[in-house]
């Protein structure tokens, strides 16, 4: 399976790249200096013939600020999706687009299609992005996952202040390896919680993911 993943250098990508079963994925990393995911002849050009776009690029990480530039990216990269026929696209969300203080019945934390308020004007723009993201699937009959990824660091540990929102290395794998593997139905389109286990948010999928590691 071809796999092209945009800000591969950041994190979050090499965390995934690292660990994923290289006989079962080929990867294409795209990223910085010699990519630019704003670029849209670039980004067609080099994903081209793949099966599948995971979309990880952000520029400036600001909870309170967005860089314009970052939804020119994963518009970007849904356009390229289109144009290339890839039947899958998971986007990079992210826990901050539903507020921790807007709970379930359950107390839960979880995706429900109903309106949400994001955490910030980060989560804003990840919400905007799913959106986008329901359009395309929709439109072009290609499958979006969006990710709410939790917090994935270089030490594979849960932090001390919000240990429910870790995603260790472990889990983030398994979550992406089963989304791509898992068969949709033309214009699937979801929101899913990559997160590690805990008692706040609900990681309910389609495709089998199930938490291993617990902070």
């Amino acid at each position: 399976m071809k796999v092209a993943i945009t800000g591969a250098k950041g994190k979050v990508g090499q965390a995934l790249i690292s660990k994923l079963e290289p006989g079962q994925f080929e990867i294409t990393q795209l990223d910085l200096p010699e990519h630019d995911s704003s670029n849209l002849d670039d980004l067609i050009a080099n994903t081209k013939n793949h099966d599948a776009i995971i979309h990880l690029a952000w520029k400036n990480l600001d909870k309170n600020d967005v860089d314009p530039l970052n939804g020119i990216m994963y518009e970007n990269a849904y356009k390229a999706a289109a144009v290339n026929n890839i039947g899958l696209v998971i986007m990079a969300s992210s826990n901050h687009a539903r507020s921790y203080e807007q709970r379930e019945p359950d107390g839960k934390i979880r995706h429900t299609g109903e309106v949400e308020l994001a955490n910030n004007i980060y989560g804003v723009e990840k919400q905007k992005m799913e959106a986008m993201g329901r359009y395309y699937a929709s439109k072009h009959k290609f499958a979006v996952l969006c990710a709410r990824i939790g917090n994935i660091n270089l030490q594979d540990k849960p932090r001390p202040d919000t240990p429910s929102r870790w995603m260790s290395h472990r889990d983030w794998v398994s979550f992406v390896s089963l989304a791509l593997t898992h068969k949709y139905e033309p214009g699937h389109f979801e929101i899913a919680y990559g997160v590690s286990k805990q008692s706040t948010f609900d990681w309910v999928n389609s495709f089998g993911y199930e938490p291993k590691d617990e902070s």
